[in-house]
């Protein structure tokens, strides 16, 4: 057996990976033991970690220890900790610079694992992209063109050459990265899984667990019924606080007006994400009864499913300004008028909010809906990226940080009101030693680094023992234990979320691009610190694509084909291919509403998309990638 073998170096592929484990070893971790100490050594700290990991967490079938920490009464979790000097070396040098490149993956890929460097380079990726229709997107918004058919092709074009190149991209890095088909290939085995039955495996003769894809469809099939239910839920929760929102924003003119406008806020920040929690805990009950054998098609169903809740979430409200509001608003006027004129008939005292009598010549606390329709959707769009935005580096990054900053000065506070004779803390330990290059905790030396650690504390202060390294083992480990999990679906629903509004909308609001563009360029930052200070230390993983999000981008981009279009029929005020409205009045409030043209403009711009997305993929088709190119000078 072989288990680490040098690969050799292609000319012209500066990111192939230097080293590359047996499959025998990716497959059954305990054979690591077998390689030596000089090889391990060869690994990356990511690499040492994911081993690690899959030794402890693994299936006993396996060799590994088979601990689960949601089963295991006295076990928490199961996690690496966080290499502090690197974490602040890391910050400081991507806080100094504009971009990041392959250097900057490559030292997030050892010390993190593919899954979070793959991350980040997708996020780079994006924010490169973006620069296209923010400067575009500018100038249009300074001519003033709003509702812009040249605009919307430019978004559609963009979008699909987004996604394709970002999948030629995906596939060149894994290579790069050697990781090539790694999830399909040596996807590990996960713990949970529940075989039906053991097949010996026609090359080895082993037993292998299998579990029938007849039971594993059948159980998907009686998920859909639920999965529908719940989204249906959304989305009648979303319309709910929508009409709410729309009925205190256009029509009611009564007492408490501006306090009340804030009540559909309260709701949809108080409900939504309660259900969403709800709807996300019932996605993996689901996932978790369809029995997947690997980690990989685990985590894609998952996705998948709690995708179409965070979509309803993020884009319904558009939708429902846009293409039911807005062609319906004097039906919904007329509605809310007889609602009103219902319950003014009902005795005072169960009305004391309204105001005025049966009697006046006009609806006492009741307006009229007079804010055009572009503007309307203009200004809801712009307050739900901007919005948005704030929420999200907020939630994620600038509050997690100020907690842990005040945890930590606490601790500190009561670590200084000590007398001299005192004992040193955990914490005080942690001070010492966070500026002591010998630390083995800070900066993951080797055991000889250990023991200088030791005698570098004892000599510098007697008060401070060897056995205090156990103290800020113990302090460390209590800190981060305390800490979320890290996991890359939060930050790819932001980055897909913003995506769709983009899209989408920005025809609308052509500024919607250069704001994800600023939001993005800070992302870059805040992921990181977050993943420095807000959540435990990401468990590494081999991955050689982004999942499913690559084909939900794909599924946005056709969906944006049909949003634009709809968007400029209704509502450009005077483009020549369009049929015109006579009045002006009903052009502002609910633009152009003939469904039959609707339709035409729907399906031309469909197909349209089809083909553009044909010519782009064939074209793209035609250059080989760095795996084809790899195989060839291999060959020759």
């Amino acid at each position: 057996m072989q288990p680490l073998r040098r690969v050799r170096r292609e000319p012209g592929v500066q990111g192939a990976d230097p080293l590359e484990v047996d499959p025998d070893t990716q497959d059954d971790p305990s054979k690591l033991l077998e390689v030596g100490e000089d090889a391990a050594e060869q690994l990356s700290v990511a690499e040492r970690q994911r081993i690690v990991h899959r030794l402890i967490v693994g299936p006993a079938s396996e060799g590994c220890a088979g601990v689960n920490a949601e089963r295991e009464a006295h076990v928490a979790a199961v996690f690496p900790l966080h290499n502090q000097a690197f974490n602040r070396s890391w910050i400081r040098h991507w806080s100094a610079k504009w971009l990041i490149d392959r250097h900057d993956l490559r030292r997030i890929r050892e010390n993190f694992g593919e899954e979070v460097a793959m991350y980040f380079a997708f996020l780079q990726s994006y924010f490169l992209w973006l620069a296209l229709p923010a400067a575009a997107g500018l100038a249009w918004w300074i001519a003033g063109w709003g509702f812009s058919w040249q605009f919307g092709v430019l978004l559609v074009l963009w979008s699909v050459l987004f996604t394709e190149t970002w999948a030629r991209r995906e596939a060149d890095i894994a290579t790069y990265w050697g990781v090539h088909g790694v999830e399909r290939a040596a996807s590990l085995r996960r713990p949970d899984f529940r075989p039906d039955r053991h097949v010996a495996d026609p090359a080895t003769g082993e037993m292998v667990p299998m579990f029938s894809n007849g039971k594993r469809w059948l159980r998907r099939l009686l998920g859909v019924p639920v999965v529908l239910a719940l989204a249906l839920v959304m989305a009648l929760l979303v319309s709910l606080i929508f009409a709410l929102q729309t009925f205190l924003d256009e029509y009611y003119d009564g007492p408490f007006h501006t306090a009340l406008g804030f009540a559909p806020l309260i709701l949809f920040s108080a409900c939504l994400p309660v259900y969403t929690s709800a709807c996300t805990r019932i996605a993996k009950l689901l996932t978790d009864y369809e029995n997947y054998e690997h980690e990989s098609e685990y985590a894609a169903q998952y996705t998948t499913k709690i995708f179409v809740f965070q979509f309803l979430q993020d884009q319904l409200y558009l939708f429902l300004t846009a293409w039911v509001f807005v062609p319906n608003r004097s039906a919904f006027e007329v509605w809310v008028h007889s609602i009103y004129d219902a319950a003014r008939t009902l005795p005072p005292w169960m009305t004391p909010f309204l105001a005025g009598s049966s009697s006046a010549p006009h609806y006492a606390g009741i307006k009229s809906s007079s804010t055009p329709a572009t503007a309307m959707v203009q200004s809801l769009l712009t307050s739900f990226v901007v919005t948005s935005q704030l929420v999200n580096l907020a939630t994620e990054t600038g509050i997690p940080l100020l907690l842990r900053w005040w945890s930590l000065r606490s601790l500190k506070r009561a670590s200084t009101g000590l007398s001299a004779g005192t004992p040193p803390t955990p914490v005080d330990v942690a001070r010492k030693a966070e500026h002591n290059p010998h630390n083995p905790l800070v900066v993951g030396s080797s055991p000889t680094g250990v023991e200088r650690w030791v005698d570098s504390v004892s000599s510098a202060d007697d008060a401070v023992a060897p056995v205090d390294i156990q103290m800020l083992f113990a302090a460390q480990v209590t800190e981060e234990t305390r800490l979320p999990e890290y996991s890359t679906y939060e930050d790819y629903a932001e980055m897909a979320s913003q995506f769709g509004r983009v899209a989408f909308f920005s025809v609308a609001w052509p500024l919607a691009p250069l704001a994800a563009f600023v939001n993005n360029w800070l992302e870059l930052r805040t992921d990181a610190a977050k993943i420095c200070g807000a959540t435990r230390r990401p468990i590494p993983r081999r991955v050689d694509t982004i999942g499913p999000w690559l084909d939900m981008l794909r599924f946005m981009c056709w969906l944006s084909s049909i949003t634009n279009a709809l968007l400029i029929y209704q509502f450009h005020p005077d483009c020549s291919f369009l049929p015109t409205v006579a009045d002006a009045e009903t052009m502002q409030r609910i633009g152009r509403t003939n469904l039959s043209f609707a339709l035409v403009v729907l399906l031309f711009s469909e197909h349209m998309f089809l083909a553009i997305r044909w010519a782009i993929t064939h074209v793209m088709a035609s250059w080989p990638g760095a795996y084809t190119r790899i195989v060839e000078r291999s060959q020759a």
